[in-house]
């Protein structure tokens, strides 16, 4: 090979290597991170949720909650979006933020302590925090996180409110995105690989369970 060739060659893996290291830099900013994997993950928790156990204990200044499964499959799905959620709240990375509970939680991120041990079936979790309100933030987010668990996909898409907030009556309709860049059920960046004709148009998911989520009934997801 010339200098001349050996040159150029070395000029273009270095751009290569440079954009590539910007687009991670980009990615892990806001909702970035890892979120098409974080995402991947608790969508099979979701699908699996009848093999998961999970016992929740509230205390002064926060919980302590132990999730489990016998599925060894289950197991490693469970600690590592264990690990991944610890991740987010200490990078301010959040998912899940057209629901207010979780973007009132990452928004006083800086204010919650998070251990976590793992266990020969799963994970314990001590979650805490020195401020009254976060602590409600955490028991109340903890609480979500067991029904998620008892009703699977079925309560994926539900809204929480805030604590001590009124209930706010459930609307028929609770999509969240625009079906071309955002997922209509969730709202998260979609897989342009997942997609389905609704209503004379082809509208895009961020996973197969809300593709099927929506086929069950298009009218809750997807304006026509």
């Amino acid at each position: 090979m010339s200098r001349k060739n050996l040159f150029l060659s070395t000029l273009v893996c270095s751009l290569f290597v440079a954009t590539a290291f910007a687009q991670g830099q980009g990615r892990g900013m806001g909702m970035g991170g890892n979120q098409p994997q974080d995402m991947k993950t608790i969508h099979a928790l979701f699908d699996d949720h009848k093999k998961i156990t999970r016992t929740v204990k509230n205390i002064s200044n926060g919980v302590e909650t132990v999730t489990e499964s016998d599925d060894p499959k289950v197991k490693a799905l469970i600690i590592e979006h264990s690990w991944a959620m610890k991740a987010r709240l200490e990078k301010k990375q959040p998912i899940r933020q057209w629901d207010p509970l979780f973007a009132e939680l990452f928004k006083h991120s800086d204010k919650i302590k998070m251990e976590l041990t793992n266990t020969a079936k799963g994970v314990k979790v001590v979650e805490t925090s020195d401020d009254a309100y976060v602590v409600k933030l955490i028991q109340a987010h903890a609480a979500g996180v067991s029904e998620f668990v008892q009703e699977g996909m079925s309560v994926m898409h539900k809204q929480h409110d805030l604590p001590d907030a009124p209930k706010k009556e459930e609307t028929a309709f609770v999509g969240k995105g625009d079906g071309v860049e955002t997922c209509p059920v969730t709202g998260e960046p979609v897989n342009k690989e997942i997609k389905f004709g609704f209503f004379g148009r082809t509208v895009y998911f961020c996973c197969q369970s809300c593709l099927e989520a929506a086929k069950k009934n298009p009218e809750k997801f997807i304006k026509p």
